[in-house]
């Protein structure tokens, strides 16, 4: 179930991206290439500097998936890898759940609310950075450390997170210096690797079960 869950989270994010990227009615390109993935929750009669008005006719569709995905990423962690490094230390594993949950409500309150908009900005912003650098140690963490001659896998989650935080460097450098026409690309470079991890994990697990 775990293992399913995490295929089945990681196409409920990108298809939700897709689906609120569609309703742009602008090209793919610009879209993916050129606007963050929060441009793409952000309300018709919201205001964002930077973000076209009225820029997604599915911007709900985008927050509800930041919201579903952050509640699966933690119940289906809890149901594939949790038992696993509970096998190496229960402290470990405890641990390890404490910060997959500071993930999913930092993943959350990206979709509660919205980047740029006043009131909401301040929490959204936090909401980022914790599903950013959380999200990205997760993987980390649970390459290190799951009990597993998973090698090939365990190898694979450390260089995504790894990915993932030299992404968010940049990230932050492009913000500072208002690098604008890459600040979408570091920032998908920054959470796609989770996504990946997801997948990866879902089919790996799955096909040891079918053995």
């Amino acid at each position: 179930m775990g293992a399913f869950g995490f295929l089945l989270n990681a196409l409920i994010y990108l298809g939700s991206e897709f689906i609120a990227a569609l309703g742009t009615n602008y090209p793919l390109g610009y879209v993916y290439g050129k606007q963050f993935i929060s441009a793409l929750g952000v309300y018709n009669g919201q205001v964002v500097e930077g973000v076209p008005e009225n820029f997604s006719n599915w911007a709900i569709v985008m927050n509800i998936g930041f919201i579903i995905t952050a509640f699966g990423f933690v119940v289906f962690y809890f149901l594939l890898i949790f038992p696993k490094m509970k096998e190496r230390s229960k402290v470990l594993a405890y641990s390890l759940m404490m910060i997959v949950i500071v993930f999913g409500i930092g993943s959350m309150l990206v979709g509660l609310f919205q980047g740029g908009v006043p009131g909401e900005d301040g929490l959204h912003g936090i909401g980022a950075r914790l599903s950013f650098i959380i999200g990205n140690s997760t993987l980390l963490l649970t390459g290190i450390f799951l009990p597993s001659r998973k090698i090939v896998y365990r190898t694979i989650s450390v260089i995504l997170g790894i990915i993932g935080f030299i992404a968010a460097g940049f990230l932050q450098s492009a913000i500072t210096e208002n690098q604008v026409n890459v600040m979408a690309i570091y920032e998908r470079l920054t959470v796609y690797p989770i996504t990946t991890w997801q997948i990866m994990s879902g089919l790996m697990f799955l096909k040891d079960k079918s053995e």
